[in-house]
């Protein structure tokens, strides 16, 4: 079960690693390090003081994942594991996302690169969340018979764990294209755009603003049904029943986050927590998924 533990950690660290990516932009510190390497100012261990300190500890935090994925990879491949070209896979998009990252300090923070990098770090997230459901401990012929039935139960209703998943997606690319955009603090009002009371204005990054703001209601009105939905039909999944009643919550503090993010002038902490937030909201769907997705057939990977 090594593989699943250390799988599980990779997935913890990189939660981790989003969180401190989140503090890059808004303390505008993503060319505080201007070397497209994992060096600030020539050194690996620079004086870690002003925006160096968010810059290359997010490079830092980076390193550490990037390691826990190659041990990951190498581990599959030792033991010829039949997950070794999700292994292979995974250390793929770490690489990927590690030139991304270099690309988007060479040429200045292209908003496309960085948006590009950020979905890229949600996805690989998601990956070691799947990897961490694929490695656990074979079920045995009554777990598998209980979580059939399980299934039954739930029936059509995992259809809106999908449609929740989709939804939080598109708002993390939102997000994403706010932030990288300049348009985080282009709409002072609340509710409306401006504080004269304009709802949209004519320029392109307010109206981008204000459709992060809309979906993000519709967000909250999809992932409160969804989970009403699923808790009510998973009446014996425990598990994803906790899960369902914690969604609502999450998005809740979400939508607060927000509107605090606009009130605060963004400050630092109520901007991080927000990311924090997305980032933890988009892992709970998926693990929901996860859980409640077919196990037959699976087998256990060797200790």
């Amino acid at each position: 079960m090594q593989e699943h533990r250390l799988a599980q950690l990779a997935a913890a660290a990189t939660f981790i690693l989003l969180v401190i990516g989140g503090t890059v932009n808004p303390t505008g510190s993503s060319l505080a390090c201007p070397e497209p390497t994992f060096v600030c100012h020539g050194q690996l261990f620079p004086p870690m003081v002003g925006g160096v300190f968010y810059e290359h500890g997010h490079r830092l935090a980076a390193m550490t994942v990037g390691m826990f994925q190659l041990a990951l990879t190498l581990l599959f491949l030792k033991r010829g594991s039949r997950h070794k070209r999700l292994g292979l896979v995974l250390l793929g998009m770490v690489l990927a996302q590690g030139a991304l990252g270099a690309i988007t300090v060479q040429y200045k923070l292209p908003w496309f690169i960085s948006t590009a990098h950020l979905l890229l770090g949600m996805s690989y997230f998601a990956m070691l969340i799947y990897t961490a459901f694929l490695t656990r401990r074979a079920p045995s012929v009554v777990e598998l018979e209980r979580h059939e039935k399980m299934r039954e139960e739930l029936g059509s209703a995992r259809t809106w764990i999908a449609v929740a998943i989709g939804a939080v997606f598109v708002q993390l690319l939102l997000g994403a294209l706010v932030r990288h955009l300049g348009a985080a603090m282009v709409c002072l009002g609340m509710p409306t755009c401006t504080i004269s009371g304009e709802w949209l204005p004519d320029t392109s990054v307010q109206q981008l603003h204000m459709l992060h703001r809309g979906f993000g209601v519709i967000v909250a009105v999809v992932t409160t049904a969804a989970a009403v939905i699923v808790a009510r039909r998973a009446t014996s999944w425990a598990s994803v029943r906790v899960l369902a009643m914690a969604a609502p919550v999450l998005v809740v503090a979400q939508v607060v986050l927000g509107i605090a993010t606009v009130m605060s002038m963004r400050q630092v902490p109520i901007a991080v927590g927000h990311f924090a937030g997305a980032a933890g909201l988009w892992a709970l769907w998926m693990a929901m998924w996860l859980i409640t997705g077919q196990r037959a057939g699976r087998t256990a990977v060797s200790s």
